[in-house]
């Protein structure tokens, strides 16, 4: 038995214990489609993994260290030394694990499995002790050192093997609820500024039919049928997390018509878009926070013609946008501007970009005396 134990070593030391963590470490860290399947599931809900990792280990040591004499005793002392390996290694990982090793007792923690792989070494050198599975000249040794060194020397590899799995896993678990809360807390502060833009723009929308019906305009029913087309883009495609480039305009569009009819002769509007809008997808509600800080910061209370320029050029992979506004000489509400970053809808913006797009826009914002500008660059594929 101890020549057995000595050649367990030998080929246990032949692998490497550093090579089997590694191994269950890359295993578990690049298969997550697998992990996350359906077999995989069920496997772990019934702990057939489990029965599969002891029968693996019971066919190693039946068939490649062959303990005993007879093959009936290849088989019952494989089974006796596996059942003592497991039990030892199941109480390592459900008590001494939880109680010591996670509270960070770390000296309690190698105490206690020292005394445990002891006691199922003087465990196993007692049951070889009355069963006769093994020589006669075997049994003289059972309690001798080298035979207690040696069975606790393959207790502790087997012990050290399950826990680097069992340590893996549990890795993998925090790091797998660590993605899904970081996913869920992305989505939740997009959500949380989607909120934030959609009242924001409402306010702009009624304050402008407001001014026209104070005026007794007949424009007002026109502009009423236009927010109605905004809002119901606003609850259907808005809640999407892409919509083509060519809504996104179309929506854009209707908000810059909105505004024109609101102030009239007062305002020169241009809009150039040039490329393919139709195939191109875009996060929804993007870019109305710039049209909107256009309009607000264009005009303001001067008498004089004021301009808001929209430029929409796409290629294979990049969307630039560009819109630029006359700077009032004198009523704005904001005349020290120096960027678009005291508005709520120019400060979510960035936010989102920063969440949808990370790595891939660029965003600049200019002003100079007369002008406002922001020039936004997204890559499609990256």
């Amino acid at each position: 038995m101890v020549d057995i134990y000595d050649s367990f070593s030998r080929k246990v030391s032949f692998l490497g214990l550093s090579s089997i963590l590694s191994l269950s470490l890359k295993m578990n860290t690049t298969q997550d489609s697998f992990v996350n399947s359906a077999l995989y599931k069920k496997a772990t809900k019934y702990n057939i993994h489990h029965v599969f990792l002891w029968v693996i280990y019971f066919l190693f040591w039946v068939y490649v260290l062959s303990p005993g004499v007879t093959q009936t005793d290849f088989y019952i002392n494989s089974f006796v030394i596996v059942a003592i390996h497991a039990v030892v290694s199941y109480f390592n990982i459900y008590f001494l694990f939880p109680v010591f090793l996670q509270k960070r007792v770390y000296a309690k923690y190698f105490l206690a499995i020292i005394l445990v792989i002891s006691l199922g070494a003087l465990f196993e050198a007692a049951v070889f002790t009355f069963i006769n599975t093994i020589g006669p000249e075997f049994k003289s040794g059972l309690l001798s050192l080298r035979f207690l060194l040696s069975t606790a020397m393959a207790i502790t590899y087997t012990t050290a093997i399950t826990m680097s799995l069992k340590l893996v896993k549990h890795w993998y678990e925090k790091e797998r609820l660590a993605k899904e809360l970081a996913k869920l807390n992305v989505e939740t502060e997009l959500k949380y500024l989607k909120s934030q833009i959609n009242p924001h723009f409402l306010f702009n929308s009624l304050n402008s039919i407001y001014s026209l019906s104070l005026q007794k305009s007949d424009l007002t029913p026109d502009l009423i049928l236009k927010l109605s087309d905004i809002l119901r883009y606003i609850l259907y495609e808005g809640s999407e997390k892409k919509v083509s480039l060519s809504q996104e305009l179309k929506y854009l569009k209707s908000y810059l018509e909105l505004e024109k009819v609101r102030h009239g002769s007062r305002m020169q509007l241009d809009i150039i878009v040039k490329g393919d809008t139709d195939s191109k997808e875009i996060a929804p509600m993007l870019l109305i926070p710039f049209v909107e800080n256009s309009f607000k910061h264009g005009l303001g209370k001067d008498k004089a013609k004021g301009y808001v320029k929209v430029e929409v050029y796409t290629s294979e992979d990049d969307l630039h946008f560009s819109i630029a506004n006359s700077k009032p000489e004198n009523g704005s509400l904001v005349t020290q501007q120096a960027g678009y970053k005291g508005g709520i809808g120019l400060i979510n913006v960035q936010k989102r970009l920063n969440l949808l797009y990370p790595h891939k826009h660029r965003l600049q914002v200019g002003s100079s005396d007369h002008e406002f500008r922001v020039d936004l660059n997204i890559k499609f594929n990256v």
